[in-house]
């Protein structure tokens, strides 16, 4: 893994230390040594048996793994991509992020209070969003200024932990993080496995997308390092885009972390 020459940030705080794509059409791209996780020094031939993508598989990640992630690290982080899942579902229904087995997954039970469904009828595709339940006035309306029809239909909602959510994006960012970084970076490791699934302070995550219906086939990750000396600014930050949704966090100190300055 390296920094594509192209790849450029235009701020004097920041230099990349870490980054990789994916796209399709595109070879796949595989992190880390094999014989050692890095997340809990396991070294058994026997427990590297499974694939570990490195970014969520259900966000469309089918180009990217780690070597250097034990199969019991693996199943534990599972948890956390859930969680992340659940916390997203309707961005990845609406945008037609195709997950596990080429499929974009439903938000919301059929049955249930709501939900939202993404599917392809004919060569065309179909969003189509389900209130039950509800009065239909409650979700219909007219903007007396514009004219325009307004419809309020509630997301499908699903219950996720916040925290473990959280959790799957700094791990995302430790599978990038430089192997000899690696070393001052054992509070956070320890966290990532730990019961605790309270909300820390600061755990702020900046989210934005688009392209409803067709989210493009690719991702790409960074991890990015302050290089200033301003400590007002965090210092390290992790940035990813997959498919049509881009997620952003911080890696610093307040975080109850012990993340180096």
């Amino acid at each position: 893994m390296s920094t594509p020459p192209e790849a450029t940030l235009e701020s004097p705080d920041y230099a990349i230390i870490a980054m990789v794509q994916g796209s399709l059409g595109e070879p796949g791209v595989t992190l880390g040594t094999k014989g050692r996780c890095r997340f809990c020094g396991q070294t058994e031939p026997r427990a590297f048996r499974n694939v570990a993508h490195t970014l969520p598989e259900a966000f469309g990640n089918k180009w990217v793994t780690s070597l250097d992630e034990c199969d019991a690290c693996n199943a534990r982080f599972g948890t956390f991509d859930d969680a992340l899942v659940k916390s997203m579902g309707a961005i990845l229904t609406v945008g037609g992020t195709q997950g596990k087995g080429n499929k974009v997954r439903q938000t919301g039970r059929s049955d249930g209070p709501a939900s939202i469904r993404h599917r392809i009828v004919d060569g065309k595709r179909l969003i189509s969003m389900r209130a039950n339940g509800t009065p239909f006035a409650e979700h219909f309306g007219v903007n007396r200024k514009t004219g325009e029809l307004v419809f309020r239909i509630p997301g499908g909602t699903e219950r996720f932990i916040p925290a473990r959510a959280y959790k799957a994006l700094v791990k995302m960012a430790l599978a990038l993080l430089p192997a000899d970084a690696l070393p001052n970076f054992t509070k956070i490791i320890a966290w990532l496995h730990s019961t605790d699934d309270d909300l820390l302070p600061h755990m702020i995550v900046g989210i934005s997308f688009s392209i409803i219906g067709n989210s493009p086939p690719l991702l790409a990750a960074a991890l990015l390092r302050r290089t200033s000396g301003n400590r007002d600014t965090p210092c390290m930050l992790f940035v990813t885009t997959m498919g049509s949704v881009c997620l952003q966090i911080v890696l610093t100190r307040r975080h109850g972390l012990r993340v180096p300055e």
